[in-house]
């Protein structure tokens, strides 16, 4: 075992509190810092549940004719001493796939993939005598749901809108530490939102809206004329409902636009 020591203070204070939010998507290197924030008792691990399970390390070797072959020549450990690999590779295993059948036809092993069962993972401690487990990333310590966000949030943020006002806001207005938004801003906000919709530079529809082309297509063809004026009046009945998230998720959209 080697021991190694860092030559400069810790970034952080003892008295720091510190808390890691990690999700399914969390993986490699980023569960490694996770995990040892966990196993060293210096802050805690909220999300969901466990993490994504990557503890193997690859190298990628070019090969002739635009290919490459990727692989693994080490794994990670946390300070406990635990890998956190979730999958199991046997026999040069790929995974199951098309690679199965033609290695047994071949005459060649099987090369199969399995995950970590419960009952094999074993069970490792933290610096303060916490069980942690290997073998299936990393378990959060604090167990919390996802904030559902409405339609109109979505909307909003994947569009970068929010970025957008913030950029425009900024041309007339200071951002000072005791900033929030008050009636006067988020109406604004508002009517910035629908400027952009009918510019046509936001659709408010966009979940709906390769069905509704689909739809109308199909209605064209079938010179259903009359159910094609239904079509836009549901387009537009749509588009009003999600407005009305601005007044029923009124306080979750302003908490998005003071954090942009």
């Amino acid at each position: 075992e080697i021991l190694y020591r860092s030559k400069t203070d810790p970034i952080l204070s003892p008295n720091t509190r510190l808390a890691v939010l990690v999700n399914d998507q969390t993986a490699s290197a980023a569960e490694i810092v996770s995990g040892a924030i966990q196993d060293l008792d210096v802050g805690v691990v909220v999300g969901k549940g466990r993490t994504y399970g990557k503890g193997l390390v690859q190298n990628v070797q070019d090969l002739p004719y635009q290919t490459a072959l990727k692989y693994t020549v080490a794994k990670y450990y946390t300070p406990s001493g635990r890998c956190i690999q979730s999958t199991v590779y046997e026999e040069g295993g790929r995974g199951d796939d098309l690679l199965t059948s033609t290695s047994e036809e071949k005459g060649g092993p099987k090369y199969k993939s399995k995950k970590v069962a419960d009952k094999d993972r074993t069970v490792f401690y933290t610096a303060h005598g916490r069980e942690v487990k290997d073998g299936g990333g990393v378990e959060v310590d604090y167990k919390v749901e996802p904030q559902k966000a409405s339609p109109l949030e979505i909307i909003l943020l994947s569009s970068g809108t929010y970025s957008d006002y913030a950029a425009e806001w900024s041309k007339t207005h200071e951002l000072t530490d005791q900033f929030s938004v008050d009636e006067s801003t988020y109406k604004d906000f508002q009517r910035f939102v629908e400027q952009k919709q009918a510019d046509g530079d936001l659709k408010l529809e966009v979940f709906y809206d390769s069905q509704l082309k689909e739809l109308s297509k199909k209605l064209k063809a079938s010179k259903f004329d009359s159910s094609k004026r239904m079509l836009e009046s549901l387009r537009a009945d749509i588009i009003k409902d999600v407005k009305k998230d601005f007044k029923t998720y009124k306080t979750e959209i302003i908490e998005d636009l003071e954090q942009n």
